[in-house]
């Protein structure tokens, strides 16, 4: 990897040399948007890296909130990721998901926030291993429960009422990435009653223009020129946010690798802010 490389990522190649490696873990983490009409589990079951576990990223959320994928409680993440057999003294983590890069990196930023650092993302995803022809098959992989002591880093997200104190602020910016059309409210949210528009204040960074044509991430320079263009200042406090905060964590990945200072996600994102009766803010 060079340095114009987002230093999270690793690539196809790399990794195809650590598949035996018994400090490296892979994990699926592959979840699809309802209108695609896709099973991640199913697909899974047909068709993954050799040794991949499965990350399911609803059994992994808040079973106790209205909005979809709120963060689980930090000593319950802590419980139910013990069956991945992670060591967070020596395990290296590598997640991947079957649109490129997608919901693995919301898988990254729950390990951030949990305070295990020691994860990357497979440049490309399934997709380019896959196009590669590189090792893959349907065998269940099961690991020996690990210990995974969680160090909650709570700066790393934010709820509604932080979200309404930084609109207008001139420190801290608030990053939406959603499609262009949905943020400026002119096609209808895909989930029923949320409202269309946008949260005051914020910058569109649509995550679909940070890729290559074969799903992998571009180079830091092509990057840095993009968040420029319009108008991100790394050197200030950021909040990214989506629809549901899958595509958050994507921006979280991208900003926090051009060395923006401190990146946040807002949790409950368009589906919190967009279903809030009368927001204002």
């Amino acid at each position: 990897m060079t340095s114009d490389k987002n230093k999270y990522l690793v690539s196809t190649n790399w990794l195809e040399k650590k598949l035996n490696d018994p400090d490296v873990r892979i994990i699926d983490a592959s979840w699809y948007l309802p209108d695609l009409k896709r099973s991640p589990y199913d697909e899974y079951r047909e068709n993954h890296i050799t040794g991949a576990l499965f990350f399911d990223l609803d059994e992994f959320s808040d079973p106790n909130s209205k909005l979809p994928h709120m963060a689980l409680d930090p000593d319950l993440f802590g419980k139910k990721i013990e069956t991945f057999g992670i060591n967070t003294k020596k395990s290296k983590v590598v997640v991947y998901d079957g649109l490129g890069l997608f919901s693995s990196a919301r898988l990254l930023w729950l390990f951030h926030l949990y305070g295990f650092s020691n994860v990357f993302i497979l440049d490309g995803g399934l997709p380019k291993w896959v196009e590669e022809k590189k090792s893959v098959d349907s065998k269940l992989k099961i690991f020996d429960r690990s210990c995974f002591p969680v160090f909650y880093k709570k700066e790393l997200v934010v709820g509604l009422d932080q979200v309404r104190a930084c609109v207008g602020s001139n420190e801290i910016q608030i990053i939406d990435a959603r499609p262009p059309k949905r943020f400026a409210g002119l096609v209808p949210e895909p989930r029923k009653g949320v409202r269309r528009g946008n949260i005051p204040s914020s910058i569109n960074l649509y995550y679909g223009d940070l890729f290559n044509p074969d799903n992998t991430l571009k180079p830091n320079k092509s990057l840095k020129k993009i968040v420029e263009s319009v108008g991100i200042d790394l050197e200030k406090s950021l909040i990214t946010s989506c629809g549901s905060g899958v595509t958050a964590a994507i921006l979280y990945v991208v900003l926090k690798g051009l060395g923006a200072k401190r990146v946040s996600v807002y949790d409950g994102s368009w589906c919190e802010w967009g279903s809030v009766e009368n927001q204002t803010v």
